[in-house]
């Protein structure tokens, strides 16, 4: 499975993402063999679609998790329109950040 990230550029502004395997975290087996490891556009480019074709690029369909830190709404509400709900799952991360997981069927 292919880990480079896939970059995105809208007016000069740039964007990215990356999928790789499903990484244990803390005590959490992976549920699903992709995961997204990140997904950054700038605070300007939300609402532009550059996430959502971002997303669409590295993980187009198909089963998926990913960590996402809580509380962080904005990106919460993104990836359940994406189809990512909350598995229960969560932990506190090395800089005090609490994590969650959700998965897409």
């Amino acid at each position: 499975m292919a880990c480079r990230p896939v970059i995105a550029e809208v007016n000069g502004r740039v964007g990215f993402a990356q999928v790789g395997p499903a990484r244990v975290k803390e005590d959490f087996a992976p549920v699903h063999d992709r995961e997204l490891w990140s997904l950054y556009v700038l605070p300007e480019l939300h609402g532009s679609g550059a996430d959502a074709a971002l997303l669409g690029a590295v993980l187009p369909s198909g089963p998926a998790q990913l960590w996402v830190a809580d509380p962080n709404p904005r990106a919460q509400a993104f990836y359940r329109k994406h189809g990512f709900e909350p598995d229960g799952a969560r932990f506190i991360d090395r800089n005090a950040i609490t994590e969650i997981r959700r998965l897409r069927p």
